[in-house]
């Protein structure tokens, strides 16, 4: 069965409610997240969920990508 918001467990789910932008629905469905590609390709750890604040580190390589 192909993972969907409808059947995700509500233990996964993101305290920001959800949405088209939210990094937890679009991992869990399979969707491309943009900060996830630049975190990994740089060697950073990603961010659990939407309301993770970002460290400096963070900060910047995402500035270098936009």
């Amino acid at each position: 069965m192909k993972n969907t918001v409808a059947n995700m467990p509500t233990s996964m789910m993101c305290p920001c409610g959800g949405g088209l932008s939210c990094i937890v629905e679009r991992r869990f469905v399979g969707d491309y997240v943009h900060e996830d590609h630049i975190f990994k390709y740089i060697g950073l750890s990603i961010r659990k969920n939407c309301f993770d604040k970002f460290y400096k580190c963070q900060k910047k390589e995402l500035r270098k990508f936009m």
